[in-house]
C-alpha cells in the first residue's frame, strides 16, 4: 500500500481480516461520506402520540360506558357485566390519567425541541 503517510515508515494497517487500509493521518482530513438522511419525524415520538389517543379513548369510553350502566334503565344484568363494568370504572381514571400525563410530556419535549431550533439571543 502507497500513500504519503506511512511510506516512509514501511508498515501498513490492516483490519481484523488482514486486508490493507486506507492510513489516517491526523494532518490530512478524511473525506467525509455520503451525507445521512434525516427522517423529520421521530417514530417512537409518532408511536406515543398513538398511544396516548388510546389511553384517552379508553379512558373516556370505558368511564361513560359503566356509568351509562350503572345510571341508565335498569335491565336485568348478568353478575359478569356488573364486575366488567367495575373494573372498567375502577380503571378509567388511571387511564385518563395516563393519557394527560403522556400529552405533557410530549407536549414538553415538543416545546424544547422547537427551542432548540430557535436561535438565541
Amino acid at each position: 500500500m502507497k500513500d504519503h503517510v506511512h511510506e516512509r515508515i514501511g508498515f501498513r494497517e490492516i483490519d481484523e481480516h488482514g486486508n490493507a487500509v486506507q492510513a489516517v493521518s491526523p494532518h490530512v482530513p478524511e473525506t467525509a461520506g455520503p451525507e445521512r438522511k434525516r427522517v423529520p419525524v421521530n417514530p417512537f415520538i409518532i408511536a406515543l402520540w398513538v398511544l396516548d389517543a388510546g389511553l384517552a379513548w379508553f379512558g373516556m369510553w370505558a368511564l361513560t360506558n359503566a356509568i351509562s350502566a350503572m345510571v341508565g334503565p335498569m335491565p336485568v344484568q348478568s353478575a359478569e357485566s356488573a364486575q366488567v363494568n367495575f373494573m372498567m370504572f375502577s380503571n378509567a381514571p388511571y387511564a385518563l390519567l395516563g393519557a394527560a400525563l403522556i400529552t405533557a410530556g410530549l407536549l414538553f419535549w415538543h416545546a424544547v425541541q422547537w427551542q432548540k431550533k430557535r436561535p438565541t439571543r
